[in-house]
């Protein structure tokens, strides 16, 4: 059996994106490298504190917990509790663009 399965390009790292962003603005690339540095310490606080983020357009992030299952309410504790991972649910207007994407074969 085949499956298609997505091949990066490259990423495009910080430094590159506050160029790009800054080619689009008025802002100076060290502008904008200052301010998406700060998103992404402010960002990891909020998430800390418990908060969900939502990034306009592009959509809302928030931390999946887990744990084991108690029997009773009082068994169930802070300290069993573990953060798993960051999720990130696209807004619509970004899933949109998957209607335009178009793919190929690669080999």
């Amino acid at each position: 059996m085949y499956y298609a399965v997505p091949v990066s390009s490259g990423i495009v790292q910080t430094k590159k994106l506050a160029s790009i962003i800054s080619d689009r603005c008025s802002a100076t690339e060290s502008d904008i490298l200052l301010v998406l540095n700060s998103l992404s310490s402010v960002m990891k606080s909020l998430l800390d504190d418990g908060k969900k983020v939502r990034l306009g357009d592009i959509g809302l992030f928030s931390l999946s917990v887990s744990s084991e299952g108690f029997e009773t309410p009082e068994e169930c504790t802070p300290k069993q509790v573990h953060a798993k991972r960051i999720c990130f649910k696209a807004d619509k207007t970004l899933k949109e663009t998957l209607n335009s994407i178009e793919f190929e074969r690669v080999k």
